[in-house]
């Protein structure tokens, strides 16, 4: 396997998820949806189709029809990598440039859910968060949003790699057995 099929095949695949998941998040805002809350859930299928057709895709025209576990997870990460990086970017741009309210509103929902949550946790605790809350920048935020979106993407890589998975015979070249 040439790697320069592994990465650009990751490249294409991670750059279309990443404006697919940024447009989704935009259209939550445009339609005064909280982007925050449960109607964000919505668009979680998103990323994990384009790390299945990624996958996919590297298998039957870059591997010829075989795909061990490791090259299954290879291609599901690099996918996730280039498409957490292109929303994390996007998200803390539309952030700073044109949503500048963004940082102000989630502040404000994670307080109401910290002060919500008082009768389980100690008030310390809550205190300690709210403080922590105040710190809170745009890039922090875009950071977690993508960070949040790069572990389900690395698990769904994880088990994409296990479903794709098929044994056949695996070029001499390839660097992932």
């Amino acid at each position: 396997m040439n790697q320069s099929n592994l990465t650009r095949t990751a490249l294409h695949y991670g750059v279309i998820s990443g404006l697919a998941v940024f447009t989704f998040y935009f259209l939550l805002y445009a339609t005064g949806n909280n982007l925050f809350g449960p109607a964000s859930m919505l668009g979680v299928w998103i990323p994990v189709a384009f790390i299945v057709l990624a996958t996919r895709s590297h298998r039957d025209q870059n591997l010829g029809g075989s795909l061990s576990y490791g090259q299954g997870v290879a291609i599901g990460i690099m996918t996730t990598v280039f498409s957490v990086t292109l929303f994390g970017l996007s998200f803390y741009l539309f952030g700073v440039l044109y949503a500048t309210e963004l940082i102000e509103f989630y502040k404000s929902q994670a307080a109401e859910g910290l002060e919500q949550g008082k009768d389980f946790v100690s008030e310390a605790l809550v205190d300690k968060a709210l403080e922590g809350l105040e710190q809170a920048t745009m890039s922090s935020l875009a950071f977690s949003e993508s960070f949040n979106k790069f572990l389900w993407g690395g698990v769904v890589s994880l088990v994409t790699a296990g479903v794709m998975r098929k044994k056949g015979p695996v070029s001499e070249n390839s660097d992932w057995q």
